[in-house]
């Protein structure tokens, strides 16, 4: 290419490859790169690694590159677009070409010798394990720090309860029982007892953009069950006018139900 020794910075570190070998990269350079044909055509700089390695690409272009001339792809077209000062320039695929290099990629993966494989159960220094990223064992959750226990805040109705640490002092606990049961009323029950709310205290609104034209979702079936649970759910809302019904002709969304780790 006719590149300066010189021009080539040599301080790299190793490259892992898509076949998944530690490289050492020969340097880097900066070069530029133009993209499409005049007169809708745009030129960037960007920096490459040499890499002395077979390969079925001469070129990577990375994604540095596609940023900065903010580039538009879609993999399945083999197609780039891409903004120039005498307005859109497209960039096609040559799919037998692309079907060649992707043979001819796992042609060379596929004849390299198998790698032996060790496993790395600890490091210099450190007394415990490190963390394999393949370990499937699910994440242990958060546990609680103390002991807790029911206290019932109204004794006519006992379902109405809360739950305290056991640790605290015999004194602070009356205290701390005391003013709960004082404040009682700050705590939702039902929904009975978030009626009248404020918009000013807390509101939800959908941000759609006028200019967007609504879309029907295709309705999604549910089973018996779910279809109670959220008849169960709209008739408590609408008892207490929370909710009311509205006719959408153009425009549904689906109710989506997830359950709930401890049941419900």
């Amino acid at each position: 290419m006719g590149i300066a020794d010189s021009q080539v910075n040599r301080q790299i570190t190793p490259l892992l490859s898509f076949s998944g070998d530690l490289v050492q990269p020969v340097g880097s350079i900066s070069l530029p790169i133009a993209f499409g044909v005049a007169p809708r055509k745009t030129m960037i700089y960007d920096q490459f690694l040499i890499v002395d390695c077979p390969t079925a690409y001469n070129v990577i272009v990375g994604r540095t590159a596609l940023t900065g001339i903010k580039a538009h792809l879609s993999p399945h077209m083999l197609l780039m677009k891409f903004l120039t000062c005498n307005g859109t320039s497209t960039v096609r695929g040559d799919q037998l070409r692309a079907r060649t290099c992707y043979a001819t990629t796992l042609k060379l993966v596929a004849t390299k010798p198998p790698k032996e494989t060790m496993s790395v159960l600890g490091a210099p220094n450190c007394n415990r394990p490190i963390d394999d990223p393949r370990d499937e064992t699910p994440t242990l959750r958060a546990q609680l720090a103390e002991e807790l226990e029911m206290v019932i805040l109204n004794e006519e109705q006992p379902d109405r309860c809360v739950k305290i640490g056991t640790s605290l002092a015999p004194s602070l606990r009356t205290q701390f029982i005391d003013f709960l049961r004082h404040h009682a009323e700050v705590f939702a029950w039902s929904f009975d007892d978030m009626s009248s709310i404020s918009p000013e205290v807390i509101s939800h609104k959908l941000s759609i953009f006028p200019a967007y034209k609504p879309i029907r979702q295709k309705r999604c079936s549910c089973d018996a069950e779910r279809y109670e649970a959220m008849r169960t759910e709209v008739d408590k809302l609408k008892a207490i006018g929370f909710t009311g019904e509205a006719t959408y002709p153009v425009w549904l969304a689906n109710s989506i139900m997830v359950r709930k780790s401890k049941g419900g």
